[in-house]
């Protein structure tokens, strides 16, 4: 066959080299002629590779090509020609080609050719990789590769194992590998045993000299020099890994050339151009898709809307301030913690102005790439400039605008080099007017000093969490999205009173839990009932179902609680009760007193004082029943420990140290004091803590009674309100606490959560 006569050509340019030692022919045994092992053809002496081997290779490779599609020489040329190939035919074969050419006469020309010409990419491939495989193949049996595996022995198995037994017929050496091919006799026994391989090898370090080391060798066996082992040299060719990559080569020039043809191969220069580019968000004020806020969407922000409205002004009529000679603010920083609504009110401002809104994250500046950052900044300014008037908002920029450390250690060349654009965007030598800068960030501690100066961020706007007027607005906002029993107005009053310390993303988180409650109970309308789960479920977790505490656990946690109630309820300074529960929650809570938060803003030494023991009031019940504490006032002691330190370190109400006030620097590496006067703060939080932690026992001796009244209704009921305490030990000494009044539905569990001096205990 054709393909077989193509591949014996092949053959015919490999060929192996024997070498013999200097000035002698290789030696051969008398017994020359050897046997294959599997067919028994007689091939010529230690010359790995047969021609009947070389045959069933090329057989191998025949049919490994007629399953990759080709079956003739004409395909096999075809397979092979860079460019299109052209042929003569019959005239039945062009009349047959005539006639496809008249049903595909709407396609191009290239779709008119005979497809038996078209080969496609995947037999390429596959065939001119096993046309190397196979070239390498030949080469390689050319050379002598045995297909025995061989197993390494040692010299001193090789001397007294076969050598010395006279079992080894020959040895081939090959230099280049460092080894030595022993062949043994057939039937050799070693160790007493038949051996099932004829062939091991030797490491040999120096391939010159084991020759000699052989023949000085069997000359201590007395092992005469005409019996000797012969010794062939089989080297090599260095031609075999230049043909092999040679034919990977032309094989992947063709699949270029083939390629290049087909597919626009990307312009090496333009590789990072998309990645370069800035990738912001334009907003289309005029969009019914959430983007169209004005500022009536924008529930609470009283003062915040105020202040940036003044951007609104100036969009909207910029002469009435040119005329007087005001210089418009160029940017705004909105300032406070993440869900108060920054982003929407940037968003507002763009919608009242009606002019085109940019916003970007100022993640998107950083990248690993040099450069790219900078890149970005102008891309964002310069389409801006287009659309101008124009608002960019960026949001969290201190992903972008953190200080710079001077080229120091710790620095980053990169974020320097996008902060520097940013601050020559923003006011530089080429900036022009028409572009107001908003950004939003919860870290303005961390900003560079150059971006908070008047002329790129002239207003500072402090958006904080909302009030107690402007969280009722913001549930007002969104209850009226939701259908209800009631209107908005009757659960928004005490929902309001119930979440302080809660932004705008967590109220309308809580509607929304509300509303998903109620459609997966089959409600069609939303009920108290309702709010009262969502508010547990955000603010306490759910309720646990499994793992429920053990009876003395439980006990434990119920007196645990009760101090913190009884406590609180015995006290001046304390705020009002609202529900005490030992029902486990999801958050790792075992229990819980929740109390009603005041408005104050000032506090003095003694109401810091009794909030501290009314914190401690569950240690001191464990200790006051049982004699011994447990793991469970954790976050009590974290909560007590802080006031403390605040009040000798902060707030200057410590005799010993006197009225000093140091910042907060427990995460630095230096203090602003000495470690004596660390030492002397120490100690005087140690006993401040000592002493409230006393006066909470006595409390709780005194009253003793009550709280074994109160810590065995709550085993009972497991959750207890400011009724039911005021009905069985009766109403607090100092007068009735400021209670929440109800507004015709049952309340809901506030928060356990609230930031200081809203002080709420929890058993963990």
């Amino acid at each position: 066959m054709n393909l077989l006569r193509l591949a014996r050509i092949g053959l015919s340019s490999a060929s192996v080299q024997q070498y013999s030692t200097p000035g002698s022919i290789t030696r051969t045994s008398p017994n020359s002629t050897d046997f294959c092992s599997k067919c028994r053809c007689i091939e010529e002496p230690y010359k790995a590779g047969s021609t009947h081997h070389k045959r069933l290779e090329l057989q191998a490779v025949s049919a490994l090509l007629r399953r990759s599609g080709v079956h003739s020489s004409e395909d096999l040329v075809r397979l092979l020609a860079p460019g299109r190939h052209f042929s003569t035919s019959t005239p039945l074969g062009n009349q047959q080609d005539s006639g496809r050419d008249d049903d595909d006469h709407h396609k191009d020309d290239k779709d008119k050719e005979n497809p038996n010409e078209k080969i496609p990419l995947l037999p390429r491939l596959i065939f001119w990789f096993w046309l190397a495989f196979g070239v390498y193949t030949i080469l390689r049996m050319g050379q002598g590769e045995d297909s025995n595996v061989f197993r390494f022995i040692s010299w001193n198995e090789f001397y007294y194992d076969m050598l010395a037994k006279g079992e080894v017929e020959a040895i081939i050496v090959r230099p280049e590998n460092e080894a030595a091919i022993i062949q043994l006799s057939e039937g050799a026994i070693i160790k007493g045993k038949r051996v099932d391989t004829r062939f091991y090898t030797l490491k040999i370090p120096d391939p010159d000299g084991f020759e000699d080391k052989v023949r000085k060798a069997e000359a201590e066996l007395s092992i005469r020099p005409d019996q000797g082992v012969p010794i062939h040299y089989q080297r090599q060719s260095a031609w075999t890994p230049v043909i092999f990559l040679g034919i990977i080569a032309i094989a992947g020039y063709f699949l270029l050339r083939n390629l290049s043809s087909r597919v626009q191969l990307p312009n090496p220069t333009e590789m990072f151009a998309n990645e370069r580019k800035a990738k912001f968000m334009r907003v289309d004020v005029a969009s019914k898709h959430g983007h169209g806020i004005s500022f009536k969407d924008v529930a609470g922000l009283t003062e915040a809307k105020t202040e940036i409205m003044e951007f609104v002004d100036y969009l909207k009529t910029p002469q009435r301030f040119k005329e007087l000679g005001a210089k418009i603010p160029r940017g705004a920083l909105l300032l406070g913690p993440p869900g108060c609504g920054k982003t929407l009110l940037a968003r507002a401002v763009a919608s009242e102005a009606k002019v085109p809104f940019l916003a970007m994250a100022g993640s998107e500046f950083v990248e690993m790439l040099g450069g790219l950052g900078a890149a970005r900044v102008r891309d964002l300014f310069k389409e801006a400039r287009k659309r101008a008037p124009c608002i960019v908002y960026i949001d969290e920029i201190d992903a972008v605008g953190r200080k710079r450390t001077g080229g120091g250690f710790g620095s980053n060349s990169e974020e320097e080099h996008t902060l520097n654009q940013l601050l020559v965007e923003m006011d530089g030598i080429g900036t022009q007017e028409g572009v107001i800068m908003l950004a939003a960030t919860n870290r303005a501690d961390i900003l560079d000093k150059a971006l908070l100066r008047p002329g790129r961020f002239d207003r500072h706007i402090m958006i904080d969490l909302p009030t107690l007027i402007e969280r009722r607005e913001i549930f007002n906002l969104y209850l009226r999205q939701l259908k209800l029993v009631d209107p908005p107005e009757v659960y928004s009053p005490r929902l309001a009173q119930l979440t302080p310390g809660m932004s705008g993303a967590d109220i309308s988180n809580l509607c929304n839990e509300a509303a998903i409650h109620a459609a997966r109970e089959g409600k069609k309308i939303i009920e108290g009932s309702d709010f009262e789960y969502a508010a547990e479920r955000v603010i306490a977790g759910v309720a646990k179902k499994t793992g429920l505490l053990a009876p003395t656990e439980k006990k434990v946690v119920a007196y645990h609680e009760s101090g913190h109630a009884l406590v609180g309820w015995l006290l001046e300074y304390t705020d009002a009760l609202i529900r005490i529960s030992i029902v486990p929650r999801t958050n790792s809570a075992l229990g819980f007193a929740q109390y009603m938060p005041s408005d104050q803003k000032l506090y003095s030494t003694e109401e810091l004082f009794e909030r501290m023991c009314m914190a401690l009031g569950g240690r001191a019940a464990e200790s006051v029943i049982f004699n011994h504490v447990t793991t469970g006032a954790q976050d009590d002691l974290q909560k007590v420990t802080k006031m403390a330190y605040d009040q000798i370190r902060c707030y200057g109400m410590n005799d010993t140290i006197g009225i000093l006030s140091f910042a907060d620097s427990d995460t630095g590496f230096s203090k602003p004091y000495s470690k004596k006067l660390q030492a002397t703060i120490d100690e005087e939080a140690q006993a401040l803590i000592a002493k409230a932690f006393q006066y909470t026992v006595k409390v709780l001796e005194e009253n003793k009674e009550k709280l074994h009244k109160l810590a065995t209704t709550l085993l009972e009921k497991e959750v207890m309100s400011y009724e039911d305490i005021e009905k069985l030990i009766g109403p607090p000494p100092y007068g009735e606490k400021k209670k929440m009044e109800p507004h015709g539905w049952e309340g809901i569990m506030p928060s356990n959560d609230t930031p200081p001096p809203q002080k709420a205990s929890e058993n963990n």
